[in-house]
């Protein structure tokens, strides 16, 4: 898996992993997907956050306006580890449990079967909790690339989450992640014929908003951005359609992947 953060990212370009080869390789589809909502049922930094007293994890919620999801998530694992002795281990055992979005393990591996597809992930969770998951599933490597605030666990045994990078231009993304600067340098690269992209929230939007008129959105109903659909809508010049679970997903895009 390829894992990129801000801080790398002079050494490493923001390119899927290329398929060896043809010198002039057929262009190909980008299938980028986000995690939390969208592969895993739960936001997986709430999910952690149930780790902690349920009147400290509500205390600790009143950050998340003031302080960013990276600030919460930050806060509740140096609490973890600080006062109630929870490590690193204790911390992916419980991201592990998280239920996958129904029938959306079937679309991943189909969508990774399928000759011509790059699959990755562009989250704002982070490195730590989407690979625990992906390994627990099996399929870390049906993915070329995830973008996403990178972690490491210190030797103490906190994990410790870092932004992905540090923007100020995008009020649609937080400040550790603009969801469409990925996309633009991904479409920029000129490799894919067509973009599709999985999403249930607003700075998935800005991904969106990143789309050509041959590209797909794929906007999650009942979630925040299919709620604010009519307010934005017309902001999107790409092909949207709208799935409750994987499974219809699957019916609904399988064919314009194929066709």
């Amino acid at each position: 898996m390829l894992a990129i953060s801000r801080s790398i990212r002079s050494s490493i370009p923001l390119l899927l992993v290329l398929r060896r080869g043809s010198s002039s390789p057929p262009p190909r589809i980008l299938a980028a997907i986000d995690f939390d909502k969208t592969i895993v049922q739960q936001d997986s930094y709430l999910a952690v956050s149930q780790l902690l007293p349920a009147s400290q994890n509500k205390e600790l919620q009143q950050l998340i306006p003031r302080c960013g999801w990276l600030g919460f998530i930050g806060r509740v694992l140096q609490l973890l580890h600080s006062e109630y002795k929870v490590d690193s281990v204790a911390v992916g055992r419980r991201v592990r449990r998280l239920q996958a979005v129904p029938g959306m393990l079937r679309v991943l591996r189909r969508l990774a079967r399928h000759s011509r597809v790059d699959l990755c992930i562009v989250s704002d969770a982070n490195s730590f909790f989407i690979g625990e998951w992906l390994r627990e599933y099996a399929i870390e490597c049906l993915f070329a690339g995830v973008f996403t605030n990178p972690a490491c666990v210190q030797a103490s045994g906190e994990l410790l989450v870092l932004p992905y990078e540090e923007q100020t231009d995008c009020e649609l993304c937080p400040a550790n992640l603009c969801k469409g600067s990925v996309l633009e340098e991904l479409i920029c690269s000129g490799r894919y014929e067509r973009v599709v992209y999985v999403g249930d929230s607003c700075n998935d939007l800005c991904a969106m908003r990143q789309l050509r008129s041959r590209d797909v959105a794929c906007i999650r109903r009942g979630f925040e951005l299919h709620g604010k659909l009519v307010a934005h809508g017309g902001e999107l010049t790409c092909s949207v359609l709208t799935w409750r679970d994987g499974h219809e997903l699957e019916s609904l895009l399988m064919p314009k992947i194929v066709a």
